[in-house]
Parts: C-alpha cells; sequence; structure tokens
C-alpha cells in the first residue's frame, strides 16, 4: 500500500462516519439553515430600509404592503430559525443523495427570482398583486409554521406527523406558501427565464412532495388515511 492510499483510508473513513452520524449531521444541517435565515434577517433588514429611504414625503399603498409583508417574513424567517434549532430528531430520512437535492433545489430555487432583472414598464397594478401574493405568502407561512412546529423540516424526513390546524385543510401548506412567492417573483420578472424557473421550480416541489410523502407513510401508519381524506396542496384539484 502506498503512502497517499494509506492518507486516503483515513479520510474516507472518516467521511463515512460523519455521513452515518446522526448527531453530526443533524448539526451541520442547523448550521446551515441558521446561516441562510441570518442572511435572509440581513435582506429583509435591506429591504426594509430601502422601501422607506424610496417613500420620504410618506407612504403609498405599494410601499405600504411591501413594508407589512418584510415584517411578516422576517417574523417567517425568525419561526424558521427556532423551530430548526428545536426541531425533534428525524425518525426517518429518504434515502441517497437525490431526494436531498431535489429538497434543497425546490426550496431554494424561489431565490432565483431576486437574481433576475425586474421587467420593465410594468403597469402599477402588477407591482400590487405581486406585493398582496408576498404578503398572502409571509402571512400564511407565519400562520403555518407554529402548527407544524418541532417536525419542521426542509428535507424529506419524518420528524412528526401533523394534522391539525391549515393541516386539516391540505396536506402540504408550506408548499403553498413558497408557490406564492414564486409567483409575485415571476411577475415582478415576467421574462422567458422567469417563466422557465418557475416551472423547473414547481416541478422540483412536486418531486418534493411525492419523495417527502413516502418517507411519511413509511414511518406512520394513521398517513395512509390522513392521504385518503386530505388533499396535497389544492383542495378538489391534487
Amino acid at each position: 500500500m502506498t503512502a497517499t492510499a494509506s492518507l486516503q483510508n483515513p479520510r474516507r473513513r472518516g467521511l463515512r462516519a460523519f455521513s452515518q452520524s446522526e448527531k453530526l449531521r443533524e448539526a451541520a444541517a442547523k448550521l446551515g439553515i441558521a446561516a441562510v435565515c441570518l442572511f435572509l434577517l440581513l435582506g429583509a433588514v435591506v429591504r426594509f430600509v430601502t422601501v422607506l429611504d424610496r417613500a420620504p414625503r410618506g407612504l403609498d399603498a405599494l410601499s405600504t404592503t411591501q413594508l407589512f409583508t418584510i415584517v411578516c417574513q422576517t417574523i417567517f424567517y425568525l419561526l424558521v430559525l427556532w423551530f430548526t434549532l428545536t426541531r425533534r430528531p428525524a425518525l426517518q430520512r429518504a434515502r441517497g443523495w437525490k431526494p436531498r437535492l431535489v429538497a434543497a433545489i425546490g426550496a431554494f430555487a424561489i431565490f432565483g427570482f431576486g437574481l433576475l432583472p425586474p421587467v420593465q414598464g410594468l403597469a402599477i397594478g402588477w407591482h400590487i398583486v405581486a406585493a398582496i401574493l408576498l404578503l398572502a405568502s409571509a402571512l400564511l407561512g407565519a400562520l403555518v409554521l407554529p402548527h407544524l412546529g418541532r417536525s419542521f423540516s426542509l428535507m424529506s424526513e419524518a420528524r412528526g406527523l401533523v394534522t391539525r390546524g391549515p393541516y386539516r385543510i391540505v396536506r402540504h401548506p408550506l408548499y403553498v406558501v413558497e408557490e406564492l412567492a414564486a409567483i409575485a417573483g415571476f411577475i415582478e420578472a415576467f421574462s422567458l427565464a422567469a417563466a422557465l424557473l418557475l416551472a423547473v421550480q414547481i416541478a422540483f416541489q412536486i418531486r418534493r412532495i411525492l419523495n417527502e410523502e413516502a418517507v411519511l407513510a413509511a414511518s406512520f401508519p394513521d398517513y395512509a388515511r390522513y392521504q385518503a381524506t386530505t388533499a396535497r396542496v389544492i383542495p378538489g384539484i391534487w
């Protein structure tokens, strides 16, 4: 055995031990999500100050809606941070790297709309529609997340079966929250690139939902009955 090979084997064993350690994996996930939440909170503060600077003579309806939306988003980010740090251990996870990649793209693709140039000449009415969608998304998220509580997870994992509150209406209300924000981002960009991004984001979200349901069904015997009586996202449609 060469010296290089002997050095590589301990490294591989160390990486394997890390990937198989539930405590280390959970700590890494919490650290990553906490970093994202803190970044989003910083961005919310910057947006809040920017909106105020643009309206030195008083707030119009659009600016007021934007400020209220930012406040609701800030509450949502703080709730995500809190429930991530305090969530219960995972009972079961989707196997392999593909479900993790799907969940990551589905969850974070929405931020791609912020990287697209805003459409020029968009009527004020559409700006208001986008702002209302963002407001609805932020409000709904702040209402839904406390019901999910310590069962919250971005990945396809089973931490607890929640069927109360908004989960009595649909099985995945947080996905509704994300899609409302995604549609708002599409309106603000309104381009072919934005349409493609929205299509990709929705496709990955659908796959993410199916992966999550497979884990929940394998973890909780009552989930099949819950599936049979509650729509996924849109009652009467899907």
